[in-house]
């Protein structure tokens, strides 16, 4: 049965424009002559592809031929280089891999040494390293003292170990494959989530004393006093008069409640889900002179969940993991740049979805929608006469405005 869904070919009524190429049977003969080398087993691009069948002999014998082509080149073993590092894994002696002869680029960004210069990794860092061939893993017991350990055997142990899971491990290869720098978070175990303190608001600078033009401003026009909360009934806005739309809007928007979360008070006494949170602290692959003793600030915080039996957290939830994350406002100099501001938040946090090995990354932020003044922009000078020009210059007065409206009923 696999062979006949291996032999279908495109039927000549499919759109080429909405079939994909990549899909059909493929002609591998021309790997016939690079398996018979010993030495080297690159798989190259891939060949021709037959589109249309003609149920003859001939073609059969093609297929035939490619697809043993194919697995011929597949068939010899995977080889690593001849000198890899080499780690001793103790079971019974807390599971850490230690490497007394470190050397590489690797293990400028994992690990951690002791004063004897030897290297102790983490579970996943040592199973990504034996996965990749970087790594010779031996045992260390009395037993099988100098034994290598397989691949499925350092699964066996490693998952499980010290908090690892499999879907920890599957974000932590995919993006050190990627090339990025993968921590892990001080709340990795359950008992650490309320030992984290959050960092506080920065307190606000100092502002500068104004200038000359803007204190003869404040003489010639003295701010208005803040307006009264509305009344039940009738208009919103205290009637007056106005010369721009700002304090308008500004009256409008304190009258809609929202969320602030520059705000936000102590989380002591909030309730937080034990799986909400976060697992590790991620840099980019840009990340010059980074320091395992002191790293700096991460650019993601990263929480794993599993699809299969984690279901999507509630707002309440994500509130919780929020409240854990440091207070990162918006840079200086955005002022003005809403979208930017709004979606960059004041705390942040990547939720790393696991389905069956398939991870799905989704950035969740806290932001201060009410927080920004969209109002606040130039006014475009006066373009027309009439009543709408009051409107359009922004010079508008209730009064004048209930007058217009009565006259125009």
């Amino acid at each position: 049965m696999a062979d006949q869904d291996e032999d279908t070919i495109v039927r000549n009524d499919i759109d080429p424009e909405t079939n994909d190429i990549a899909d059909e049977t493929q002609d591998f003969r021309f790997l016939s002559s690079l398996s018979q080398s010993k030495t080297d087993y690159k798989i190259p691009k891939r060949g021709e592809k037959d589109f249309e069948h003609h149920g003859t002999r001939s073609q059969e014998e093609v297929l035939n031929a490619s697809r043993q082509a194919m697995h011929d080149v597949l068939a010899p073993p995977r080889i690593h280089k001849s000198h890899p590092l080499t780690g001793y894994f103790d079971p019974d002696n807390g599971g850490d891999c230690v490497i007394e002869e470190p050397k590489g680029a690797f293990l400028a960004t994992m690990g951690r040494s002791d004063a004897h210069n030897r290297t102790y990794l983490l579970p996943e860092e040592c199973l990504y390293l034996v996965e990749r061939g970087t790594l010779n893993l031996q045992w260390r017991t009395d037993r099988l003292r100098d034994t290598p350990v397989s691949l499925q055997t350092a699964y066996a142990y490693l998952i499980g170990n010290q908090g690892l899971t499999l879907e920890r491990y599957v974000v932590y290869a995919g993006l050190k494959r990627l090339g990025y720098i993968v921590q892990r978070s001080a709340t990795w175990y359950p008992e650490d989530r309320d030992k984290m303190l959050r960092q506080q608001p920065p307190a606000p600078s100092p502002t500068p004393p104004p200038s000359l033009y803007s204190r003869m401003s404040a003489l010639l026009f003295p701010p208005r006093p803040p307006p009264p909360p509305p009344p039940p009934l009738g208009p919103l806005i205290q009637p007056g008069l106005y010369r721009s739309y700002t304090p308008i809007y500004a009256s409008l928007g304190k009258m809609i409640p929202f969320h602030d979360p520059r705000l936000r008070g102590s989380t002591s006494s909030e309730q937080h889900h034990p799986v909400l949170r976060p697992s590790f602290n991620v840099y980019k692959p840009s990340t010059t002179h980074f320091r395992k003793a002191s790293p700096p600030a991460p650019h993601f915080r990263i929480c794993v969940l599993n699809a299969r039996d984690d279901p999507f957290p509630s707002c309440e939830q994500l509130d919780g993991l929020l409240a854990c994350m440091p207070y990162e406002p918006p840079p200086e100099g955005s002022e003005g740049k809403t979208y930017q501001r709004v979606r960059h938040g004041y705390r942040s946090v990547v939720l790393a979805v696991v389905d069956a090995g398939v991870v799905s990354y989704v950035r969740v932020g806290e932001s201060g929608m009410g927080c920004e003044p969209v109002w606040d922009r130039d006014v475009r000078p006066m373009v027309e006469t009439g009543p709408n020009a009051y409107a359009q210059m922004g010079v508008w007065s209730t009064e004048y405005g209930r007058e217009h409206e009565k006259h125009s009923a």
